[in-house]
Formats: C-alpha cells, structure tokens, sequence
C-alpha cells in the first residue's frame, strides 16, 4: 500500500538545475517597497500603515520626496560591501509593481528603479547574486502592507492586475538579463507570498506562473531562472510542476518557501517542537526521492512566539544569556536545515528577513545578531559554527553551549522597535486556512511517506 503511495507521489518526473554555491543571503526588505515597521519613521506624521496610504495622505509631491531621501540612505553601497563581509553571497530585493507600471489614479510614487539598476550594480562589484521579488502586485495578491496596500485580495479579480503584473515581470527580465549587468541577477520572483481564498484561486496562481513563464522565455537575452512562491502549501505540494506550455522552451523554475516561526499556527511552540519542527524541514529539503523542485527558503527570522507592544520577542524570559544561546541555536539550526550537505537535493539555500531594520529588532535583524553574537560574523566560514551536527543533518540541540558575555559597544539585543511604534511585523489573516492548512496537511503526508520508506 505505501509502495503505491509512494510511487503517486514521484510520479512526476522533474529536470534537475544545477544550483551552484549555496545561496547564503538576506532581503534587503523595507527599502522600495516600504513596511510600516521596518521603518516607522516614514509613518509618523500619517495614520498610514501601508505604502498606498501614505503616498495617499502625504500627497504625490511630498511622498516622493520622502521617499526619495529614503531610497538614497537607507541602503547604501556600504551596506552590501557590510553584507559580503558577513559571509553572504546573495540579496533579495522586494520591489512594488508601481516602480515600473503606474497608473495616474494610483497614489503610489515611481523612482525607484535607477536604485536597484544601482544595488544590482554594487552586487556585480562585489561577487553577490540577486534574486529580484515582485513583492507588491496590482490589487494585492494577500492584503498585507508587504504588498504595500493592506485590505482585500483583489489581484486575480481584474484580468488586467494580471497583465500589468505580467508586464513588470516582462520589463525586469528584459532589463536584467542583459549581459552588462553579467548575469548577477539570477532569478526574478513572480510574486510574493500570495494569500489564496476565495478570490484568488490555485487554478489562477499556476495561470499567472505560466503566464510569468511565457514573458520570461520570450525577452530573456540570458540564462536566468525563475522563483515562484509556494502560497504556503510547501514546496512538496509543487513537486514536479511545470509552468511552461506544452513544446515551449523554458527555462529553471525554482520554488520560494517561507519558514516562520512567528505567526499562526506554528506561533506558540516551545523551543523543542520549534527545532522538531526544524528538523523535519531539513528531512523535506534534504530528499532525492521527492521529486521536489529546486527550492530556496526566501524568508525566515528567529523570531517565535507571540509578541509584546514594544520588543520584538517575549522568548526570553528576561534572561539576556539564555535569550542569546537560544537564538544562536535556532539561528544555526535553519542553517542545517536550508542548506544541502550533500548531491541531487533540492535545497539550494536561504536568505534571512532581513538585513536591518531602521531601528534594528533582535529576532529580525541579521546585523544585529552579527553584533551581539547570536549570528557568526562571517556565516560562510563553518569553523565560526558552534553547534555540531548529527547524523540525520540536524543540529545537536543538546550541545553544551552558552552564550559569552556581550563585548562593549553591542547593541545590548534589547530589540525594540522603535520605542512601540511600529516594531513587529503586521500579521492579518492568523491562522488562515489559505496559509497553513494546505502546507501542514501535505507536509504530514509527506513525512509519513518518509518514515514509511525508511
């Protein structure tokens, strides 16, 4: 019986894609797509908790030049020369589909693409990959600020959302794939994290993938592949699917999946279930007999748990040390868990969310835990790794390790963000079927075929 299960479940043959080095990067979020608390400053003088609503508030002329002075400092060329230094190889850029596709009724403002020809140019300079994100679609594809105007998810109501989306996808590859930026954006991204409901269904998400297909092939001048999110049913459930129509040249499709341990369901679970929970990721990825598709983990924190007002983390328990060993351990626990050790898997890597944030919180900011120590200072150089691994590729969670003092001049891991306002990521939609359901019912099956062929 589990033969024939099994047997189901790999019946769709996939065509590898060589993955190279393994992508080690982070989202230089909150930057051409702004997040009301990753940069709340932007927001003080409005009642705006996304991009829409302040640009609407503030007026065209004010927001642009608000936003201008934001796009020039926030990220720099010493923040990648910062990145490349701690070991990362790679950067994802989330962008809105209002920097290439604007229409006059919108209340949006464009300017931001000479920033990213700029950011994939110092990526050049400095031997870092590029994935570029269509973070925010026309009408929203989840209703959440990340996609710049919180409300319903309207992108798939409108056929043209979905050509205007297709168009940005068009441009960005057309502009990226040339050979003058030498092939350093590696990979456009359709988009992100799409919330399906009622409005918005399975059947017009692969539509819209193969549409992303068809305008890739057809302007690309080089190789380049493209990332699709898994809309939180789990890269399993993506195994062996083909965006491309039937005789047409295609190229590498990777799968996008976002591993938190921040928001419904997996919220509340103690720091055992979180590194089970880990671990069983690492099994998933790590499988050659799964027919899964490349895929990459294109966000993740060390955040878990519910939230206070005004600190980005209640783990804790007013313990510095123990709060500092336990993220050092949930930090290098992903790392086993997103990174191949070994031929033919899927896994290609990871990329942490994110960088920085302008008043930087501990459990989502990877240059803050390179300060304070919980983050290796160069996550690239394995003898940096404290914790050593077991045989099944997990970490040794039992490990004896603690912490070491804070040198002078850290940043104290006190995580605040931004004295309560703003200072944790907004989340909408809890425990939405359309965001867990799917994934844990399919990743559970998956498992039990595991265990079942052990």
């Amino acid at each position: 019986m589990h033969q024939l299960f099994h047997h189901l479940l790999l019946a769709t043959s996939l065509v590898a894609i060589a993955s190279g080095n393994v992508i080690r990067g982070v989202n230089l979020g909150g930057w051409l797509l702004v997040e009301q608390w990753m940069t709340p400053s932007l927001f003080y003088d409005t009642t705006a908790a996304d991009e829409w609503h302040l640009c609407n508030q503030l007026g065209k002329e004010a927001c642009l030049g608000l936003l201008q002075d934001h796009w020039s400092t926030f990220y720099t060329r010493d923040d990648l020369v910062a990145i490349q230094a701690a070991g990362l190889n790679a950067v994802r850029i989330p962008i809105g589909y209002w920097a290439v596709d604007l229409l006059d009724y919108e209340p949006y403002v464009s300017g931001q693409f000479p920033y990213l020809i700029q950011a994939v140019n110092w990526a050049q300079e400095l031997g870092l990959t590029v994935l570029i994100d269509l973070h925010g679609a026309p009408g929203s594809q989840n209703g959440q600020d990340n996609s710049g105007l919180i409300g319903p998810v309207l992108f798939a109501t409108n056929s043209s959302n979905i050509d205007r989306s297709l168009n940005v996808i068009r441009n960005l590859t057309q502009e990226f794939s040339q050979s003058q930026y030498g092939g350093v954006v590696t990979s456009i991204e359709l988009l992100n994290e799409p919330r399906l409901g009622n409005t918005f269904n399975m059947s017009q998400l692969k539509s819209f993938y193969s549409g992303g297909m068809s305008n890739m092939t057809s302007v690309s001048h080089g190789q380049m592949n493209m990332t699709i999110h898994d809309a939180f049913w789990g890269p399993q459930y993506w195994a062996g699917y083909d965006p491309s129509s039937s005789g047409e040249s295609s190229i590498p499709t990777v799968i996008d999946t976002h591993q938190y341990y921040a928001f419904p369901p997996l919220g509340n679970l103690t720091h055992h279930a979180i590194l089970q929970s880990i671990c069983n990721i690492s099994y998933l990825l790590k499988s050659t007999d799964l027919n899964l598709l490349p895929t990459v983990v294109g966000e993740w924190s060390l955040e878990s748990g519910n939230p206070p007002n005004t600190s980005s983390s209640d783990q804790n328990d007013g313990d510095d040390t123990a709060k500092r060993t336990w993220l050092r351990l949930m930090f290098e626990a992903q790392l086993a868990a997103y990174e191949p050790n070994g031929p033919g898997q899927p896994s290609l890597g990871w990329y942490f969310w994110s960088w920085k944030q302008e008043w930087d919180i501990d459990t989502w900011s990877y240059r803050m835990g390179i300060g304070d120590g919980w983050i290796p200072s160069d996550v690239s150089n394995m003898s940096q790794r404290v914790y050593p691994l077991l045989s099944n590729g997990c970490v040794d969670a039992g490990f004896n390790y603690t912490a070491p003092p804070l040198s002078s001049g850290s940043s104290s891991g006190g995580g605040n963000g931004g004295g309560g306002y703003g200072g944790y990521p907004p989340y909408y939609y809890g425990s939405s079927p359309a965001k867990s359901a799917p994934f844990l019912l399919s990743f559970l099956l998956v498992m039990l075929t595991l265990y079942l062929t052990l």
